[in-house]
């Protein structure tokens, strides 16, 4: 076995008994994750644009930037390696040589400490491709931060995408036929592939779509309705429709001295400034109100800092939703905010003597998103309709992904990318 292979072999075994004890048929399957409770604030993007998703054109002389933050006492040595994916984010069978030229695992070398804060820490930064390591094939990737030079110890992992411009996406949101047209949206997607090399259209390019920030909700496997000019057209296909759901909810702490729109009390108690948010109210039978949203995302900023990656705070943030009843599933904060996952951590908790449900996040000071959902354990998909409503007018960012993968190769290639707003075609 190739040592690229053995070294993927050696994390998937120590990931899957750290993020799940029990057999799961997802356990290889590699996520958005932390491993530590010291990191906070994961911001993964292209250069020069904090807000973007994390997708790179292989050709282009762009780069990602990776953003976190250790609220150790000390600072850490962390370093950092790469994982190539298959379409459904299951490690690709190649070595590391295979998509990687120059050196597999380096340091994070640019790290600063935190300024005139309450609660200290460390700010790490780290951008790539760089002049020690880039990319030679498209496809799915992870990243994977480690301390130490040890890869049995991990501290997050956190997905991107390399592509190349090999098929034209286009797509646009309709409302569904039938009785949920007034809730849910429907994808029309072509993909035109007569500028790019493929023997069977329908059996080697495979498309994925994903809802704004969201994976747990991506449809994968869809097949295209009929094929024709060299195009593969998905026209009412069964099953490429979501939820609309509701524009996110949001709350603004850049400041600690005064209370923004959705902030109820502010105050200081050791060691951290306490934020209390005003209870939310049940939103499933609601009427569709606009309210431009960030699509589950946040941006971090101190209104009276000049340097948000060390001079912003953190503070714990105290969110209510009152309820009658306790639901029979659980119920989590969702968002960016949260790594679109569901942990402990963003779980609430409900008490019976105030018919309330409460939860605390500790977050750096900025403008946030986020949005209620509920799960069952075991459940991968968070249901967000069932708190928040939903709706066809929503504003939500759609990726559609083209992936191609020949009968003779032995991985997926990412051929195309193409990101559509329905709110930007009303």
């Amino acid at each position: 076995m190739k040592p690229g292979k053995i070294f993927i072999a050696i994390v998937l075994i120590f990931l899957q008994g750290y993020i799940q004890a029990k057999p799961d048929p997802e356990q290889k399957i590699l996520k958005n994750r932390i491993f530590s409770e010291n990191i906070k604030t994961i911001e993964l993007y292209q250069k020069g644009w904090r807000m973007s998703y994390p997708y790179l054109r292989l050709e282009s002389n762009n780069t990602l930037c990776l953003d976190f933050d250790d609220l150790s006492e000390e600072t850490n040595t962390y370093y950092y390696t790469f994982i190539h994916c298959d379409a459904y984010w299951k490690p690709s069978d190649i070595s590391e040589t295979d998509y990687l030229e120059g050196y597999t695992e380096n340091e994070i070398t640019d790290y600063k400490n935190s300024v005139n804060t309450t609660v200290p820490y460390t700010h790490y930064h780290v951008s790539f491709p760089n002049e020690n390591v880039r990319f030679t094939l498209t496809g799915n990737y992870v990243i994977l931060v480690y301390k130490e030079m040890d890869r049995e110890k991990p501290v997050l992992t956190a997905r991107f995408m390399v592509y190349t411009t090999g098929v034209d996406i286009d797509g646009k949101v309709i409302p569904p036929a039938g009785p949920d047209r007034a809730k849910d949206q429907e994808l029309l997607i072509s993909v035109d592939y007569s500028g790019y090399a493929v023997q069977s259209p329908r059996d080697e390019l495979y498309v994925v779509v994903r809802q704004n920030g969201r994976w747990d909700n991506a449809l994968f496997g869809i097949q295209p309705s009929r094929e024709e000019n060299r195009k593969l057209v998905y026209d009412h296909v069964s099953g490429l429709v979501f939820h609309g759901e509701n524009e996110f909810r949001n709350f603004d702490i850049k400041s600690i001295r005064y209370q923004s729109q959705h902030i109820d009390k502010i105050e200081y108690i050791a060691p951290y400034y306490n934020i209390r948010l005003k209870p939310d109210a049940m939103r499933s039978t609601g009427p569709y109100f606009s309210d431009k949203d960030l699509n589950g995302k946040f941006y971090i900023k101190n209104s009276l800092g000049t340097d948000p990656d060390t001079d912003a705070d953190y503070l714990n943030v105290y969110f209510s939703l009152p309820s009658n009843f306790p639901f029979d599933e659980e119920v989590y904060i969702t968002g960016a905010l949260t790594g679109w996952n569901y942990t402990k951590n963003n779980r609430l908790t409900y008490h019976m003597d105030t018919h309330n449900y409460e939860g605390t996040l500790l977050l750096k000071q900025g403008y946030y998103n986020y949005a209620y959902a509920v799960k069952s354990p075991g459940q991968v998909r968070g249901d967000l309709t069932r708190i928040e409503g939903s709706h066809f007018e929503t504003e939500n960012d759609y990726t559609i992904l083209v992936y191609h993968r020949s009968s003779f190769e032995r991985y997926d290639q990412l051929v195309g990318i193409k990101i559509i707003n329905n709110g930007t075609d009303r």
